[in-house]
């Protein structure tokens, strides 16, 4: 009996799956990020969570002195990589 419940429960999550994949190729991407005028953005963050303690070195040596390493700092603040 258990098993039963289980091959219903696998069948109803392989078709929720599907209907999500179905419904993103439906709709589509586009391919392209939205941007402003003349490639600009159309509004600046007002807040950041990247502020403060959250800049300090996480000890990345590799991101040292390139455009991403506040935010690569960010992320290993708050624990998304290390």
């Amino acid at each position: 009996m258990v098993a039963r419940g289980v091959q219903g429960r696998s069948w109803l999550a392989v078709a929720a799956v599907l209907g999500l994949v179905w419904s993103l190729l439906a709709v589509g991407g586009g391919g392209e990020p939205a941007e402003g005028l003349e490639g600009e953005a159309d509004n600046e963050a007002v807040y950041s969570a990247c502020v403060g303690a959250a800049l300090d070195s996480a000890g990345l040596v590799d991101v040292e002195g390139t455009f991403a390493e506040d935010a690569v700092n960010c992320l290993a603040h708050f624990g998304v990589t290390r």
